[in-house]
């Protein structure tokens, strides 16, 4: 097992020490994992006013433990995740496991420096994730939010998992994807990176308003912790592999040992429209992101998206987007 323990305030000085953990550099703001510990890299990207963002997307060969200690002093950590493994995931704060269950993980939520935090990624886990660190000033100055603001109390003491643990929904999707599958090449590359990233952080805070000041009105509040948890990983196996033809909803209904009935109730509730409605609505913007980023024609699109009739791929872009995937 590698691991990392660490209580750094900058990514700047982190990136280091994951980087000799690895048993490899740091150079251009990357970390690529040599062979025998796993392939991919971790990025580093600046996004401005001493902002940083750690864009990391990787999938080891041996386990991988991340472990920050607390400080005294105040920072505060967003993550976007998904991970995907053949084993268990464990992730604790302050000594308590928040989740220890299933294998594909999809979540966003904010941590304190003044917890520790710790997780273990299980060996040959794929790995998607990007985390910022948010200082005082940054989140005074441009989220126009206070940390004795009552969102902060409120959401940094509510520790629980069904409190601070937000679901992926399309619109981080969109943003999410984005940061990963813009090509190497595409001009101005950092700043697509910089802008999408922008965009989950804006995403989140308007979310974390309306959630925290109605709390009492938050379908996920109300919801039991292990059926929010299976919720999250069945959306994660309906926009895992859009090539293929989805799972049954009785089959998603089983991985997620609920009934059929209970499935499509929940599902509804927290994300907001049917679960073969929130498939095809990511399945569309994907082909949305292919199109505009990755240079490839309408029918290579298609054909990735698993359609064999052209002309259903580009009558549902157009109900989607009121325009057919040539016209882009």
């Amino acid at each position: 097992m590698i691991t990392i323990d660490y209580n750094d305030t900058s990514y700047k000085t982190l990136y280091p020490k994951i980087a000799a953990a690895f048993s490899t550099e740091f150079k251009d703001n990357r970390i690529v994992l040599p062979k025998g510990v796993g392939s991919g890299y971790l990025e580093l990207l600046n996004l401005g006013d001493e902002l940083y963002a750690s864009v990391r997307n990787f999938t080891a060969d041996v386990d991988v433990k991340f472990c920050r200690s607390k400080r005294a002093d105040t920072f505060y950590i967003l993550h976007f995740d998904e991970l995907r493994s053949g084993d268990q995931f464990m992730v604790k704060i302050d000594g308590t496991v928040i989740n220890s269950r299933g294998r594909h993980l999809s979540n966003i939520m904010m941590t304190c420096n003044h917890f520790d935090f710790c997780y273990m990624l299980p060996a040959e886990t794929t790995v998607r994730s990007v985390y910022i660190i948010l200082t005082q000033n940054w989140i005074r100055q441009y989220m126009e939010l206070d940390d004795n603001d009552e969102i902060f109390k409120t959401y940094l003491s509510l520790r629980s998992e069904h409190l601070n643990r937000e679901p992926f929904n399309t619109d981080y999707r969109k943003y999410f994807n984005e940061v990963f599958e813009t090509p190497e090449n595409k001009p101005l590359r950092e700043l697509h990176l910089r802008n999408a990233i922008m965009m989950l952080i804006e995403i989140f805070f308007t979310r974390l308003h309306r959630r925290i000041r109605k709390v009492e009105d938050s379908p996920i509040q109300k919801m039991n912790p292990a059926d929010l948890h299976q919720l999250m990983e069945v959306e994660s196996l309906l926009v895992k592999d859009f090539s293929r033809t989805p799972p049954t909803i009785a089959d998603l209904a089983a991985r997620a040992n609920m009934s059929v009935s209970k499935l499509k109730t929940s599902f509804k509730r927290i994300y907001g429209t049917g679960i073969y409605e929130y498939y095809q609505k990511n399945r569309m913007h994907r082909a949305r992101q292919l199109l505009a980023s990755n240079g490839c024609t309408v029918k290579e699109v298609g054909m990735k998206l698993g359609y064999t009739n052209l002309s259903n791929f580009s009558l549902a872009f157009k109900k989607e987007f009121g325009i057919l995937p040539s016209e882009l």
